[in-house]
């Protein structure tokens, strides 16, 4: 199909739903995939179940969605897993839960870039091949040792969207790690702003060239360079 559609990976009830209703308030179609899943398919919204926590469930939810309207022509990477440990103790978490972040972090995503690549080039050049993985500071903050799973992934996560961008930037793909900071560049931490992700994320998505692959943005103001 020719049609604009979006795959949102882990639409919560903040970002992810702010950023389905954007687009598809501008004309786009709406899937998305999360560990709930399942509602019916209608004209312009489609709701699959994954697990981020299993990688293996990325492709079955990529294979529903493409056998229904096809590949995507954007998705965003809205999963975290984060469990916390103690500021004095770095290895506090148990290693059952540290596999689990991982899982969701980095290897999901992992599997989530692989099958959005290898569906654009089924794509006509005509339609937009972006990727948008939500992230944070943590990525340059250094360690934390009571949010070291999370840092390990964002850090890992924007190792991988700098080698895509290297690796297909030449194609037209466009990749981005996006990071919300408050005006005077520190962290908005559980507070994201999901309207401002939302128009962030469309700009980023309809913009034919590509932005700073590290895009960290403040509310309504766009990309700004700490």
């Amino acid at each position: 199909m020719n049609d604009k559609f979006i795959l949102i990976l882990g639409a919560g009830p903040n970002v992810g739903q702010h950023v389905a209703k954007k687009f598809a308030a501008n004309g786009y179609k709406v899937a998305v995939s999360s560990r709930s899943g399942g509602s019916p398919v209608s004209e312009d919204y489609l709701s699959v179940k994954a697990d981020f926590a299993d990688p293996t469930t990325v492709a079955s939810a990529f294979k529903q969605i493409r056998e229904t309207w096809g590949d995507p022509s954007v998705v965003v990477y809205n999963a975290a897993g984060a469990h916390f440990g103690h500021a004095d103790d770095a290895f506090s978490i148990p290693l059952e839960k540290f596999r689990e972040d991982l899982s969701v972090n980095v290897s999901s995503l992992y599997a989530a870039m692989q099958e959005t690549v290898n569906g654009w080039k089924n794509l006509p050049t005509t339609l937009p091949k972006v990727f948008i993985f939500t992230g944070n500071l943590l990525n340059v903050a250094g360690a934390r040792p009571a949010l070291l799973t999370l840092g390990v992934g964002k850090t890992a996560a924007a190792h991988l969207i700098e080698g895509a961008v290297k690796s297909y930037g030449s194609h037209g793909y466009r990749f981005y790690y996006a990071d919300e900071r408050n005006p005077n560049g520190t962290p908005v931490g559980t507070s994201p702003d999901a309207k401002a992700h939302a128009e962030a994320y469309f700009q980023l998505a309809e913009d034919p060239e590509q932005r700073p692959w590290d895009y960290t943005f403040v509310k309504f103001k766009g990309f700004t360079k700490f």
